[in-house]
């Protein structure tokens, strides 16, 4: 009895490590056949990926080995990939640098720093006018004359005018200080409390200057840098590409004197296309056709130029990777140039500097404006960044990294 109990329990355990079993060879099974599925949510080359993947899982579950021919079709796989990754991020590259600076949305800011009838509603001309008459700058009215005419001519100068744009301010500005401190001189008992109200009075509109000046220098200069950058991108996948297609039976043709480095590009990615990459591994599949049958064993055993190219396949992936990461770095910049802008704004608004424009229409509230002003600003660049993310589609570039990992030469 106890000897029949002991067999019957072997038996179960025995049942369920082979249940335990098949339930494990299934589920390896099952998450094989989701990784198919997932390919359906690419467009291109969709009926190949899965034809590819499907002969792949049938090798492994039934023979446990991959077949030359499978290591082919592989190996084509990534080679052709790999050359749609060039396009795309040649395109990309060209696309961000000439999207570096939006004339709408840079425009706007860049008239927030006129010094004559910006958006924020002043003029510094009448500032400094209205300033000198109320604090009363001077004794006589000749010399309040003279120093508003001389006001006048600095801010209307052609030489303000040659000065970048927001500094304009603090060169108008530093020159009437001197004027008037050179008038005040001539004054028997020179006040120069009044000429500290009248520099305080400045004060608060060069203090907004000075934080739009700022924002905007720190803007050029890394926009200079990333040009750079990306340029430098450029020349590093250009060398590549004269390697990799040369391995394709492609010579670049020689770039004219006239040519800058994106109409160069254009042109030879117009050779080195998609379609070329497909008819040459098709030629060269056709040399081992014999008899109907494709002889994969001595086509992968004698073309070591695809095989070469195949596995430097790394090198154009990490390139692509590196324009990713100047893509993120780029919004990054641009929202914290846009919050130093949104600053410079507040201290604006903080002192109470900001004036309704006159004119027939209702009027506005100094804080109004602000708002408006800010609003304006934040819808520019909404729109801005959404056509530049529109037209890289960098989640593109990312499917095309994934389908030459997902095809490596095996």
């Amino acid at each position: 009895m106890k000897k029949t109990i002991l067999l019957s329990s072997l038996m179960t355990l025995i049942s369920l490590s082979l249940l335990a079993q098949s339930k494990s060879d299934s589920l390896s099974i099952i998450k094989m056949e989701k990784e198919i599925e997932l390919l359906k949510s690419y467009n291109e080359s969709l009926s190949e990926n899965l034809d590819i993947t499907k002969k792949a899982l049938n090798n492994l579950i039934n023979d446990k080995n991959i077949t030359d021919e499978t290591r082919w079709i592989s190996l084509r796989s990534s080679i052709v990939h790999s050359t749609q990754i060039y396009k795309k991020l040649s395109d990309d590259i060209i696309n961000l640098k000439s999207r570096m600076t939006d004339q709408d949305y840079q425009g706007f800011i860049n008239s927030l720093g006129s010094i004559e009838g910006g958006p924020l509603g002043f003029s510094l001309e009448e500032v400094i006018m209205e300033s000198a008459k109320k604090i009363g700058l001077f004794d006589t009215k000749t010399k309040m004359d003279r120093f508003l005419e001389i006001s006048n001519n600095i801010v209307s100068s052609p030489l303000t005018s040659g000065v970048p744009f927001v500094s304009q301010a603090f060169f108008a500005s530093n020159s009437l200080i001197n004027v008037a401190y050179s008038t005040m001189f001539t004054e028997k008992k020179p006040d120069f409390q009044k000429l500290g109200k009248f520099e305080g009075e400045l004060n608060k509109y060069l203090v907004y200057f000075s934080a739009l000046d700022k924002a905007n220098a720190i803007n050029q200069s890394s926009n200079s840098e990333r040009v750079v950058l990306l340029e430098n991108l450029q020349l590093e996948l250009l060398a590549k590409l004269k390697k990799d297609s040369a391995k394709l039976g492609y010579l670049m043709p020689e770039r004219t004197s006239s040519e800058t480095l994106d109409i160069y590009f254009n042109r030879v990615l117009s050779g080195f296309s998609n379609e070329y990459v497909e008819q040459y591994v098709s030629q060269v599949e056709k040399k081992y056709i014999s008899s109907g049958q494709v002889n994969y064993a001595a086509l992968i055993q004698n073309e070591s130029e695809l095989k070469n190219y195949s596995n430097q396949i790394n090198s154009t992936v990490e390139l692509a990777k590196k324009f990713i990461l100047y893509y993120d770095n780029f919004f990054e910049l641009a929202d914290n140039y846009h919050l130093k802008v949104l600053e410079a704004l507040e201290l604006a608004n903080q002192n109470n500097i900001i004036q309704p424009k006159k004119g027939t229409g209702p009027s506005e509230t100094p804080l109004q404006v602000y708002e408006k002003i800010t609003k304006n600003l934040k819808d520019k660049k909404t729109v801005r960044d959404n056509g530049i993310k529109a037209s890289i589609n960098i989640s593109d570039l990312r499917q095309k990294i994934e389908k030459v990992d997902e095809f490596k030469f095996l």
